[in-house]
């Protein structure tokens, strides 16, 4: 298969289909048999129903700066993925490229299973934006690197501080087979994580040679005979890009981990201010915690982008935290800001990529 028919099998229409269907279907379906359900109303808990609420909501001053804030929490995310995007390629791309390699890595991710992700993708998307095969693996890498260790350091801060307000960390859930294993996989998926982050920082970072060596000898397989000298080649292209990322300054390594705690911060927050739109305050800390189990959880579906399961999971994982009233239309909203946007503006700019990077392709 061409780089050019590669890239196009992944974005095939069925595979936007899927996630749409699953995502606003579980949503709204969700939304649907909440109407009637009995609730607290968060403002004076007393019982009342969904449809109750929402008919009686009003819009004030703080939904309209809360609202603000969701919008500048996503601009926010994605100028420091372009940003760390920039920085881990050298400057290779300039901002409109960065822009539509960040747009379209989001995208892959979106119409990829979450259990699998959208990294291989990314290398070709990287790869056909201009960086050799080597360097787009590297920075995929690196990215991945950067992001698990952001979580590694987020979990036990968040925790703890949830822990010091008096919350919960893991959701109450009735279902106590489902509740109850909760805790042990988050632990077993936290410890994959770990062992994870260490795996690529020694294989791109510490021991670069080790890497390289390994791929040169896969290359020599017969069953990759017919990819041997492109793999030779990325592996050469892999241990030059390592060893000029381990010689940058420290200078280098505090902007992507900059950018990388700016990003991830901004796309959890992103929930805690659409839940100010419906909530006077909430437990923000508890909130943010909850969202780092929900996330590693999410991380398991089999569903492209976790649809279906995500819209689903939220109510279930914040419900005991701040009642159930709202959360239905909340998770529609946190969904279309962290998920469905990125398949509309990935749709806006795939055909124009795929015409503009054409020429790049290989054969």
């Amino acid at each position: 298969m061409t780089e050019k028919a590669s890239i196009r099998s992944h974005f095939l229409w069925y595979k936007w289909a899927i996630p749409v269907i699953l995502g606003i279907g579980a949503a709204s379906g969700m939304l649907w048999w909440s109407l009637d359900q009995l609730v607290l109303d968060p403002a004076t808990q007393q019982a009342t129903t969904s449809r109750a609420l929402l008919a009686s909501f009003e819009w004030t001053g703080r939904a309209s700066w809360a609202l603000f804030a969701t919008l500048g929490c996503i601009a926010l995310r994605d100028f420091a993925y372009i940003l760390r995007l920039r920085i881990l390629s050298f400057r290779q791309f300039n901002w409109k490229q960065s822009f539509d390699q960040i747009m379209l890595w989001e995208l892959a991710s979106a119409l990829t299973p979450s259990v699998v992700g959208g990294s291989a993708i990314a290398i070709l998307v990287l790869k056909r934006g201009g960086m050799s095969g080597g360097q787009s693996v590297a920075t995929v890498f690196v990215t991945a690197m950067l992001d698990e260790l952001f979580y590694l350091i987020a979990v036990p801060v968040f925790l703890l501080v949830s822990l010091s307000t008096g919350h919960f960390i893991f959701p109450q859930i009735e279902d106590s087979t489902f509740g109850d294993s909760i805790p042990w996989l988050f632990a077993l998926a936290y410890a994959f994580i770990a062992v994870l982050t260490a795996i690529i920082f020694t294989g791109i970072l510490y021991s670069p040679e080790r890497s390289h060596r390994w791929l040169n000898r896969v290359s020599n397989w017969n069953i990759l005979s017919r990819w041997g000298t492109r793999l030779k080649r990325w592996s050469d292209d892999l241990l030059q890009t390592s060893h000029s990322m381990r010689s940058q300054p420290r200078l280098f390594w505090s902007k992507a981990l900059a950018t990388t705690i700016l990003s991830w911060s901004a796309r959890f927050l992103t929930l805690n201010m659409i839940l100010l739109i419906f909530f006077e305050t909430i437990p923000h800390a508890a909130v943010l915690a909850r969202q780092l189990v929900l996330w590693l959880v999410m991380t398991i579906s089999p569903t492209p982008g976790s649809s279906g399961f995500a819209e689903v999971a939220l109510p279930a994982f914040l419900g005991d935290l701040i009642g159930f009233g709202y959360l239905a239309a909340v998770a529609l909203i946190w969904r279309f800001a962290t998920y469905f946007l990125y398949l509309f503006i990935g749709a806006w700019v795939l055909p124009r990529w795929l015409s503009k990077t054409s020429s790049k392709i290989e054969a």
